[in-house]
This record gives C-alpha cells, sequence and structure tokens, in this order.
C-alpha cells in the first residue's frame, strides 16, 4: 500500500561525542547551520563561566531541581561529568523528531550510550583528535583551565578514546584533523543514513 504524502518522515537524532578540547562545539555549530539542524540547550548543574551566554549552550539548574527533573523522567539522557550534571531535555527532542526535524544532540559517551540503547535509529558519531600533541594544543588553547585541570581532562579523554575505539555503539569515527573537513563527513553520512545507504 502506497504511503499517504500527509504522513511526515520522522526526523533524524544526531549524536556527536568525544573528549574535551576535540573541537565538538565548533562542528556542532558548523552543522547545525549549515544542515538546517535543531540544536539541543542541555540543563547542567555546573556554574556558569564568562560567554555562556553567548549561542546560549546551557540551562543552568541547581542540583536539587536537576534531581527533580531526573524523577520525572524528563532528560533523554543524563551524565555526571567532573562532578557536575547534564541532561538533554526529552520532550522537545522528541517534539521536533516526530515534527520531521532533524536534532543534533552534542553530549558525552555516557550519555551517548543511553541514547543508543533507547533510540537505536540514532546516528551515533565520535569525535578524535588528529593525534595527542594535537589535543593537548587545543586544551590549552581553550585558555579556561590550570596545567592541572589540562592534564586531569587528558588523562580522562584519553580513556574515552580507549573506549570509543572498542565500542559498537558508535556509527562513525571522525577525526577533527580540519572542522571543515570533519563537518563535510558527517554531512555525508548523515545524508546517507537518510537516504537508506546505512
Amino acid at each position: 500500500m502506497a504511503t499517504s504524502p500527509n504522513i511526515r518522515k520522522k526526523g533524524q537524532l544526531v549524536v556527536l561525542c568525544g573528549p574535551s578540547g576535540v573541537g565538538k562545539s565548533t562542528i556542532s555549530r558548523k552543522l547545525s547551520q549549515t544542515m538546517g539542524m535543531t540544536y539541543t540547550i542541555s540543563a547542567t548543574t555546573r556554574p556558569k563561566r564568562p560567554g555562556d551566554d553567548a549561542g546560549k549552550k546551557y540551562e543552568f539548574v541547581s542540583k536539587e531541581e536537576f534531581f527533580r527533573r531526573l524523577d520525572r523522567d524528563e532528560f533523554l539522557e543524563y551524565a555526571e561529568v567532573y562532578g557536575e550534571y547534564y541532561g538533554t531535555p526529552k520532550a522537545p527532542v522528541l517534539a521536533d523528531l516526530t515534527a520531521g526535524k532533524d536534532v543534533l544532540l552534542e553530549i558525552d559517551v555516557q550519555g551517548a550510550l543511553q541514547v543508543r540503547y533507547h533510540h537505536p535509529d540514532s546516528l551515533l558519531f565520535f569525535i578524535l583528535p588528529p593525534d595527542e600533541p594535537t589535543l593537548i594544543k587545543r586544551l590549552k588553547e581553550r585558555g579556561r583551565d590550570s596545567d592541572e585541570e589540562i592534564s586531569r581532562r587528558f588523562g580522562l579523554a584519553k580513556g574515552e578514546i580507549y573506549m570509543a575505539r572498542g565500542s559498537r555503539a558508535f556509527d562513525h569515527i571522525v577525526i577533527n584533523d580540519t572542522v571543515d573537513g570533519a563537518v563535510d563527513q558527517i554531512s555525508r553520512d548523515i545524508k546517507q543514513k537518510k537516504s537508506g545507504g546505512l
């Protein structure tokens, strides 16, 4: 039986994941601009940093409020990262997907694995740096962490990279040598999935 043209095709849920300093935020911004994807704002318990309101990426909430929302099952995924909590509000993501909009999540490994479990048709990308010296350089260039914090983040990054390489949860591993190259590759993979090629 032919499908009615009035039935809207569901949107694609796309997840970008990778260690601190790998360039996820820059890639996410370019992807949302070039492909018209909905970029989801996460709730977090971490304190605000200078410049956090520009291109609003987070909703800042207390831990009490975060756990109230968690108890009400309001998060698509959540994770504890560096002692603070992050979660993606479920309702707007599901509404956008139902409306046929593609949704982009920029989350950590814990959250990505939850999305994979609950939404097996999602498309998961793990972003890698070209090499370890480049990752350290990018962490330092952000200019917001102490040497001790950079060392801690680098150690955690190596663990995440090792886990991602050994996991079958991610559909694609993308090396962020140049932002434009990474965006082009991810865009091609999304289009291929949406056309039924993956």
